[in-house]
């Protein structure tokens, strides 16, 4: 079963510390449920879903780490229960001029079987206007990035890409983002 593309897109932020873009974006960004992610954050769709299911369920269960939801799923993109490290692993880097930028669904809950909420993504209205507007008053443009892994990027996630070949790297990125609350983990 494939995943539905996530509501994403690269952009161009320019030269400039991270720092500045990044407080640039807080301010401008349309909500909390807009996040920007440094280039190399991104591998694929299933990776976002995974952390936006993890992210999205703590949040309906009111069992957050963060106190945020788009800190709670960089904390979880990263694979970690530190919320700084999950910055630091995930965000904007110094010398990067490409981002990506995120919108995570609202979520609705759904009970399973054992009266547990689990998260259902809600559609993203306007996504890309709402991007193309937020990108031209940060004076960014929209960038041509593609989901995709690299081992690189992947040890900039803090994932352990040892051991794992070919297609299983994308089963390590997902074992990564949910082993996040795991402690052996936080040890990374």
């Amino acid at each position: 079963m494939g995943f539905p593309a996530f509501p994403c897109h690269g952009v161009c932020v320019g030269s400039g510390s991270p720092q500045t873009h990044v407080e640039a974006f807080l301010r401008t960004r349309p909500s909390s449920n807009w996040v920007l992610l440094g280039q190399h954050a991104v591998m694929s769709h299933e990776q976002l879903w995974t952390a936006w299911i993890q992210a999205a369920r703590n949040a309906l269960r009111k069992r957050m780490v963060a106190r945020s939801i788009d800190a709670e799923f960089l904390r979880y993109l990263a694979g970690t229960h530190h919320i700084s490290e999950a910055f630091s692993r995930a965000g904007l880097q110094d010398g990067q001029t490409m981002a990506w930028v995120v919108c995570l669904p609202a979520a609705k809950g759904l009970e399973n079987d054992l009266g547990h909420l689990q998260p259902v993504a809600e559609d993203v209205v306007d996504f890309e206007s709402k991007l193309s507007a937020l990108v031209n008053q940060l004076g960014w443009s929209l960038g041509t990035l593609a989901a995709t892994f690299s081992i690189e990027g992947a040890r900039q996630l803090g994932v352990d890409v040892d051991g794992w070949e070919g297609v299983r790297s994308s089963e390590s990125i997902l074992a990564h983002i949910l082993m996040a609350d795991d402690q052996s983990s936080s040890h990374r």
